[in-house]
């Protein structure tokens, strides 16, 4: 659900930045109309590049204000294993208490 949320906070923060990129691209149709449409589709793309980390933080904020705590891979749970060690060397590694 967490994930859901999140990405309905990207939605509407895209549309937010992508109607902030039309009207700055509308400001500058006035002063210099060639220059508008690059404009607006620079910051078209560079939106959505944007909108996630803002999205994630007001994600994470809401998720937290709502009283759950936020799902989020850690150290803790990423097993790494050095890339010389294969089949049951690494099977060991990732799980020492199975050893």
């Amino acid at each position: 659900m967490q994930s859901a949320f999140v990405m309905l906070v990207y939605t509407l923060t895209a549309i937010v930045v992508q109607a902030v990129g039309f009207g700055i691209s509308q400001i500058i149709a006035v002063q210099w109309p060639q220059a508008s449409l690059l404009t607006f589709l620079v910051i078209f793309m560079s939106a959505f590049g944007v909108a996630w980390p803002i999205a994630v933080r007001i994600g994470e904020w809401g998720i937290r204000k709502a009283g759950y705590e936020v799902d989020t891979a850690t150290s803790e749970t990423v097993v790494r294993v050095p890339a010389g060690k294969r089949g049951r060397q690494a099977e060991a590694a990732a799980n020492p208490e199975a050893a």
